[in-house]
């Protein structure tokens, strides 16, 4: 599990590469049969990987510009996401591992002998880790059928 880091970077490259063209109305549109759409299920994955990331991390979880409750377990959409929003969350998903990377890069850097792949396992058990990657994928073909619809 040493490749988590690149592994979830390049899951969430390829979906925000899929979405890139969708237009507002495209992003928050739930087809029938579904109860979500694209732009919560980009946002619920980002926001789960990042409640269990960080969770016994030494530093503090990011403060997104837009409102997670809405995207937490057990929700779904209520109200369309506007453009800005939905910028937010799409620039949150491209930066997160970087920030995530960074900030263990930091930990890692007070503790010479420790590589951060070491640090990155010290931080979180490899269940958690299978299990974000695990989640990333069900939304991303969750998202992947619901392009079929836009």
């Amino acid at each position: 599990m040493t490749n988590f880091l690149e592994l979830l970077e390049e899951r969430r490259t390829v979906l925000l590469k899929r979405t890139e063209h969708l237009t507002t109305n495209q992003y928050n549109l739930v087809p029938p049969g579904f109860n979500n759409n694209i732009i919560w299920n980009m946002a619920h994955a980002l926001i789960v990987s990042e409640s269990q990331l960080y969770s016994n991390a030494p530093f503090e979880i990011p403060i997104h510009e837009f409102d997670i409750q809405g995207f937490q377990r057990g929700t779904k959409p209520e109200l369309a996401i506007d453009d800005y929003s939905i910028g937010q969350i799409r620039q949150s998903m491209a930066e997160t591992v970087s920030v995530f990377r960074k900030r263990l890069n930091d930990t890692t850097a007070t503790s010479s002998q420790m590589s951060q792949s070491v640090a990155l396992h010290t931080l979180v058990d490899e269940r958690t880790l299978r299990f974000i990657l695990f989640h990333e994928d069900l939304h991303a073909a969750t998202v992947q059928r619901l392009l079929l619809y836009v």
